[in-house]
């Protein structure tokens, strides 16, 4: 047996298992090879079969015994092969992922858990740094300015990076992932395109859109999903009644996301953007005119909205419907998991879709994460791999699942995870993600437009607040648009 161990590690050498076994004889050889058929218990769990060629060496008639003997018996071994698994040989390259880290430890694990994976497949480590939204960006500046970046980084924003010339063209790899999940959406392929080529690669969608409660609206006779924006409005005004303090509609003119991300679906709703497919400037038109005195009529004239909305914070809308104030809100899938978690009594009364169609169709805002490949790493096919394992099919779905309903799909099929179309509210958001835009939509992604300060919020609030005339709101928004993009251009 000595032998036959000095072979199996000469055999190792050569990333085998089989083992050569030799019985020498003191004759003059004669060497036949036979097939030798071992069952051996691996780690006393999987019993494997493998099949060996051992050489026989003597006489004839010692050759035949010996033949005779191998070929008619099974050889019963046991071996523990507790170093025998997937363990690369050599140490493989070593990554850094920087992730944000979200407030549901679940998912944080699950997504470290993931990453670990995909280096262990591919013989390569990873290292996961986690760190909160708060503070992510600057991290991410400090690391620019640097020249300390990490190989992989999820939460880019792709427009501002791949103008800096800092990401790496991940055209080929979106490509493979995409087929793995029966294609991206619309609104994430469109995300991370600039010019014909992919520089990014999303991983969770996190869509805004109307929240209706239904026992409301239905006690005043309508019947959510609301067809269009006329039908929006008189069922707004009908179920308003500040006596009772309750109000059709919610949302802040403050300079927050909500209040910003709210107004370019109106925009859009209406037929206006901020930009062309060429990239143009053609926010100041006579369709994004509508949709502000719209917006705006929503608080001035029909006075649909608290009066306190003009003060509010993020957290404003949020807290007026889960206070029952308003019977209609636009925000993500945080209000419907608070509703699960303290329902203050229309959990099932409450139903979610886009915002209703105005003259360009329904309308939604799409948020969520992309992951971005710095030109920096060393070690680009690795990453490519990472990227491959934290979307591969038996680890995405989890991810989205331990994101306990904040959490929605950048790839088709998984629409159809139970963990969608089985809960009544999940299923509503993922019906609306074809609904969902980004701000730059037509054209591609843009840096100029990071540079506006919560553009929409601030002429919004000009009109409704400071009394400013709605054209000149407009046009103080396009030449601020203008100068945002001529200082890129430069650059």
């Amino acid at each position: 047996m000595q032998a036959e161990k000095l072979c199996r590690r000469r055999f190792l050498k050569g990333a085998a298992l089989a083992a050569v076994g030799v019985i020498a004889a003191a004759c003059a050889p004669r060497i036949v090879e036979v097939e030798k058929v071992v069952e051996r218990e691996v780690t006393k769990i999987v019993k494997e079969v493998v099949q060996e060629t051992v050489l026989v060496a003597g006489t004839p008639e010692v050759v035949e015994k010996e033949v005779t003997k191998i070929v008619k018996e099974v050889v019963k071994e046991t071996v523990v092969v507790e170093k025998e698994v997937a363990v690369a040989p050599t140490p493989g390259p070593e990554l850094v992922l920087w992730a944000p880290k979200h407030f549901l430890p679940a998912q944080n694990d699950f997504f470290t858990a993931s990453a670990l994976l995909a280096a262990a497949r591919n013989n390569f480590e990873v290292e996961v740094q986690m760190f909160p939204w708060g503070e992510y960006q600057q991290k991410q500046n400090v690391a620019i300015e640097a020249k300390t970046l990490p190989d992989v980084c999820l939460g880019v924003g792709v427009a501002r990076y791949q103008k800096m010339g800092i990401l790496l063209d991940v055209s080929n790899l979106f490509a493979e992932i995409g087929e793995t999940g029966g294609g991206w959406y619309d609104v994430n392929e469109r995300g991370v395109t600039v010019e014909g080529k992919q520089w990014g690669i999303p991983f969770h969608n996190e869509p805004q859109f109307m929240y209706y409660r239904s026992d409301v609206l239905g006690d005043a006779g309508y019947e959510p999903l609301l067809k269009d924006l006329d039908e929006f409005v008189a069922a707004a005004m009908a179920v308003t009644d500040p006596a009772e303090r309750m109000w059709g509609f919610g949302n802040t003119f403050s300079n927050v996301p909500d209040g910003n991300n709210a107004f370019l679906m109106f925009m859009w709703a209406f037929g206006g953007s901020l930009q062309d497919e060429q990239g143009n400037i053609v926010v100041n038109s006579p369709e994004t005119l509508e949709a502000l005195n719209f917006y705006c009529d929503l608080y001035t004239k029909h006075e649909v909205m608290p009066p306190g909305a003009t003060g509010w914070d993020d957290t404003g809308n949020n807290k007026a419907y889960l206070s029952g104030q308003c019977a209609m809100i636009i925000n993500t899938g945080s209000v419907v998991n608070a509703l699960r978690g303290d329902d203050p009594g229309w959990l099932n009364d409450t139903m979610l879709g886009p915002l209703p169609a105005g003259p360009a169709g329904a309308q939604g805002f799409n948020g969520g994460s992309t992951a971005g490949l710095f030109y920096t790493t060393e070690y680009p096919e690795q990453a490519g791999l990472l990227m491959k394992g934290l979307l591969a099919p038996d680890r995405y779905g989890g991810n989205l699942r331990t994101g306990g309903g904040f959490m929605f799909p950048v790839l088709n099929d998984y629409a159809d995870d139970p963990f969608f179309t089985e809960d009544q509210w999940n299923k509503q958001i993922v019906a609306a993600l074809p609904y969902m835009k980004q701000g730059n939509y037509p054209g591609d992604p843009e840096p100029w437009s990071g540079d506006l300060v919560w553009p929409w919020s601030t002429m919004a609030t000009r009109v409704v607040v400071e009394g400013w005339d709605p054209q000149e709101a407009l046009a103080a928004l396009e030449k601020d648009a203008i100068e945002a993009k001529e200082k890129w251009d430069k650059l």
